[in-house]
């Protein structure tokens, strides 16, 4: 295949020569054509305008090229799902070769490497899928969370912020803005992000577990208490809350005879 090719004209004309929707021969007399004509035009325009393919033709190559893409998707979130993540990468990058408009893939491919701390990669990729389209709360929220875990609060919070305004009721970005207010010790904001998260979406246990921790810094224990057992009641297997829950209630016990003493539980935001 020539060289002038983009990566998606490439599968193109493979997809086609291999269904025998159209021969080698019939695409090199076209790339002759249209070289000598200097025509920019997309490849499979100039191919229906040279009478080589019709329409129908056409989305028949698009619907196989989509089938394609949406098997590789698939299996990179299969294997994301399994944490193999490594494979899920080179999955959405064989999708993103052959689209590089992708976004899905981009999203995808940026929560592996996210998954992976190969931050970088993964705010460029979410960055991409920005660029691609400006409304996307979600890729605002995941650049906001790789930003979370590289320290960057302030750029964090601005995308959790943004992805907020573009939808209201998306919990994520309410808990990771939470995450990020509760990192920077600015525990009312956290609360109230928390408690917006839970509103949307009760099955949090992440929310309630750190809406709990916070709790515990202002003593608060008989509300830390209820937060805890309700994230365990969620997800049993909430290992840290089962031990914090354990060494709160214990000291709480003791604290009845130290009124002076205080509860000490891991805070997953220090």
């Amino acid at each position: 295949m020539s060289n002038e090719f983009t990566p998606e004209e490439k599968l193109f004309c493979k997809l086609a020569i291999k269904y025998n929707i159209l021969s080698r021969a019939q695409i090199k007399e076209c790339l002759r054509v249209k070289k000598e004509e200097q025509n920019s035009k997309p490849l499979a325009i100039f191919l229906i305008e040279k009478g080589y393919l019709t329409d129908t033709k056409l989305d028949e190559i698009i619907s196989i090229h989509e089938k394609n893409l949406e098997a590789f998707l698939a299996r990179g979130y299969q294997y994301q799902c399994n944490r193999d993540y490594e494979k899920a990468i080179v999955d959405f990058t064989r999708v993103l070769k052959s689209n590089p408009y992708h976004i899905e893939a981009f999203l995808n491919r940026g929560n592996a490497y996210l998954s992976l701390k190969r931050y970088e990669e993964a705010i460029q990729d979410f960055t991409t899928a920005l660029e691609l389209d400006p409304n996307n709360e979600v890729a605002y929220t995941n650049r906001g969370v790789t930003y979370n875990q590289i320290g960057e609060i302030e750029k964090a919070i601005a995308d959790f912020t943004r992805a907020i305004e573009l939808a209201p009721k998306y919990a994520k970005a309410y808990y990771s803005r939470g995450v990020a207010y509760h990192f920077s010790k600015q525990y009312e904001k956290a609360i109230e992000d928390y408690t917006r998260a839970i509103e949307l979406d009760s099955r949090m246990a992440d929310a309630y577990n750190n809406r709990g921790v916070i709790y515990t810094l202002y003593k608060k224990y008989d509300l830390a208490i209820a937060d805890w057992e309700m994230a365990l009641t969620i997800d049993p297997n909430f290992t840290s809350v089962r031990l914090n829950l354990q060494v709160l209630k214990r000291r709480k016990e003791s604290m009845q005879q130290k009124p002076s003493e205080v509860a000490e539980v891991k805070d997953p935001a220090s």
